[in-house]
């Protein structure tokens, strides 16, 4: 796995070092500098993510969230999603590290199933922005129609993947998945203890599909991360565009950016998604008749506006050790 990752970053930065030799440094490093005091406005718009983010999280725990308890719960949110930024599988990790955040305010096995459910219902979401993304484009671009019928397959394996897993989280998703373990490395690994972990966490999962109201809160949760992510990703492409006073439209935004979600979603296995994100933009823009050398400034003004946060959750991470310390 190791050697894949530092092969799969080598062949990132070789689609960057290209980008760069086709589109030119400077040209870019002046456009970057160009959006100026506009980034920390494009920084800040997050803020406002994270909270609604957080509220479709929170409609997912099946414990009382309420005042200070919900601000905890926010930061909770940007310290496990700085993961994300350091490699394929860190957003993965990040969720057992949220519930982690909050065991003092929220039992371990209730915010470990909210976040396992966060994580589903995040998901549905990035699905129906491929929906959007297919239908958006059968309005502003010429596709051929097998391009269509590719990215309608897409959407629809991804959609089936989402309802066996849901299937499975309804039923016990994790004693699925233990079944699934051989019998002599079950024995070794699966104690009673742990047995009896599994299946309380089971419970947490599925008690938000056993009712008609519990499913309406897991339904909110998925508008409020699709509308969330959508905005505050459109608007921020958008804007970098605007402080760099080239005429744009925010569906062509709009498009840029669940075009390089799509590809980005293919090419999971790039770390932090180096080159193929600003690879991605730069197409978009093509098939749009903008200059492509502008996905490269896009790329990496949305890299550094990562960067950022990852900076801040990380800070929240470090702060929260101290406390803990005391």
């Amino acid at each position: 796995m190791k050697k894949a990752r530092y092969i799969f970053i080598i062949i990132g930065i070789l689609i960057l070092l290209f980008l760069f030799k086709t589109f030119g440094i400077q040209k870019t490093i002046l456009q970057i500098i160009s959006v100026g005091w506009g980034f920390w406005i494009i920084v800040s718009i997050f803020i406002i993510s994270h909270i609604f983010l957080t509220l479709g999280w929170k409609v997912l725990i099946n414990h009382p969230v309420e005042g200070k308890t919900f601000i905890k719960l926010v930061l909770a949110r940007i310290a496990g999603d700085s993961t994300s930024s350091i490699n394929a599988f860190g957003s993965i990790a990040g969720e057992p590290l949220k519930a982690m955040y909050m065991k003092d305010d929220i039992p371990f096995q209730v915010g470990l199933a909210s976040v396992v459910l966060d994580r589903t219902a995040h998901s549905i979401a990035n699905a129906l922005m491929f929906l959007t993304g297919i239908v958006l484009s059968l309005f502003i671009l010429n596709l051929p129609f097998y391009i269509t019928i590719i990215a309608l397959s897409f959407f629809i394996v991804t959609i089936a993947i989402i309802i066996i897993i849901i299937k499975k989280q309804r039923e016990g998703l994790l004693d699925y998945i233990v079944s699934k373990i051989p019998s002599r490395l079950k024995t070794k690994l699966i104690t009673n203890e742990r047995n009896k972990k599994i299946a309380e966490l089971d419970n947490e999962i599925k008690y938000i599909f056993s009712s008609t109201s519990h499913v309406s809160r897991f339904v909110a949760s998925i508008l409020l991360h699709y509308f969330a992510v959508t905005i505050s990703c459109t608007l921020e492409i958008y804007l970098i565009v605007y402080f760099l006073k080239i005429p744009f439209n925010i569906y062509h935004a709009l498009f840029l950016y669940v075009f390089g979600l799509f590809l980005t979603s293919v090419m999971f296995f790039m770390p932090a998604n180096l080159g193929t994100s600003e690879g991605s933009y730069s197409l978009a823009l093509k098939l749009l008749g903008y200059d492509p050398s502008l996905g490269l400034t896009i790329g990496i003004v949305r890299r550094l506006r990562t960067f950022v946060w990852s900076l801040i959750g990380i800070c929240i991470l470090v702060i929260a050790g101290f406390k803990k310390n005391d």
